[in-house]
């Protein structure tokens, strides 16, 4: 026999869970960091700034999404697989470059396409930095935690085998 579980109310309106709250927060602070940096990128390669403002922009839908109903476990994975993917496009800015973006002047020095945004990135992370990508992390974790037993776990899974891979490419030289 199973149980059912009341969510608890107020005033006839569901209570969101504390960690539902921690996961809005997280995502709204990762997208006004983009939409803030996005000025910044827009100078430097109009297509980074516009990566950067549609980022912002889906973060920030995402947040509102989640503060508005309780989300589906659908719209979970989505979350977590979209900040996965914003968080891979970071590491590889940082690791083997984007793909046919310009060069920009760094600290006196011209980097080629293809070239990692900044020479040395792991020396080059700022504060901003940073804090995106700790908010982006957590968020992936706080959201796991939301998913039904049976869908975070094969989650789990594919967060694994992703970094795996990960790790598998670092070891054959693809990210140097």
């Amino acid at each position: 026999m199973t149980a059912v579980v009341e969510r608890p109310t107020h005033a006839g309106r569901a209570v969101r869970s504390t960690s539902m709250d921690v996961a809005i927060a997280l995502a709204a602070l990762a997208a006004i960091a983009h939409l803030v940096e996005a000025p910044y990128h827009f100078q430097w390669w109009p297509a980074s700034g516009i990566t950067f403002v549609v980022i912002g922009l889906l973060q920030a839908a995402f947040a509102l999404s989640l503060l508005r109903s309780e989300p589906s476990p659908r719209l979970i994975q989505v979350g977590i697989w979209g900040t996965v993917g914003v968080v891979l496009l970071y590491l590889v800015s940082r690791t083997i470059g984007i793909p046919f973006s310009p060069g920009v002047p760094v600290h006196g020095a011209k980097l080629l396409p293809g070239m990692p945004l900044l020479p040395d990135g792991d020396k080059q992370v700022g504060p901003v930095d940073m804090l995106t990508l700790v908010a982006e992390v957590a968020l992936v974790v706080v959201l796991l935690g939301q998913l039904p037993r049976r869908a975070r776990r094969r989650t789990a899974n594919g967060l694994m085998w992703c970094g795996l891979s990960i790790w598998g490419l670092a070891i054959l030289g693809a990210l140097t």
